[in-house]
């Protein structure tokens, strides 16, 4: 079967509601930042402030692009993902990309909470009003690629809503 993407903000939901719906369908989950940081041998921040943006943003392509089609796997991707190269054409035609749309609200609450956890974008030092600001100008930034996705979802949907519509999908060509 096709490979699943999901797509959206950091802290969205994308890996704990993932590694579920692989469980539920009998597919494998893989998390691109941690096979980014495994393969690498360092954090995704490391990688940014050591080689910078440009050359973290190839290493998403090429291991997106290492995804062969019709794997059977639920993929987490990283938040800026589909926003470079032709990231979000290749999901689209190699499976279904689904974006978990969190409320700003919420999605800012989770983000500043976890700024020490390894968010390159974000600078720790920071006030919440500035993280805040921060957050809304990166999801206004990427949210014309997120909307292109196959489905979007409230990203509090449970598994077997989100099972329902992809067993409902069809899609459009």
């Amino acid at each position: 079967m096709k490979n699943i993407y999901l797509i959206g903000m950091p802290s969205s939901g994308k890996s704990t509601l993932g590694k579920e719906l692989a469980k539920n369908l009998g597919f494998s989950f893989t998390d691109m930042d941690k096979l980014i940081e495994t393969r690498e041998q360092k954090t995704i921040s490391e990688i940014f402030s050591n080689q910078g943006e440009a050359h973290f943003r190839e290493l998403e392509r090429k291991t997106l692009h290492g995804f062969q089609p019709d794997q059977s796997m639920v993929i987490a991707t990283g938040g800026g993902v589909p926003c470079f190269f032709d990231n979000m054409d290749y999901m689209k035609k190699n499976g279904i990309s689904i974006f978990l749309n969190v409320e700003l609200d919420d999605l800012a609450k989770r983000l500043y909470k976890a700024q020490g956890n390894n968010r390159p974008l974000l600078d720790k030092s920071q006030s919440e009003e500035a993280v805040i600001a921060t957050i809304k100008k990166t999801f206004e930034e990427r949210l014309p690629f997120y909307k292109q996705a196959d489905i979007q979802v409230d990203g509090e949907i449970s598994v077997n809503q989100l099972l329902w519509l992809i067993e409902s999908y069809v899609p459009v060509q």
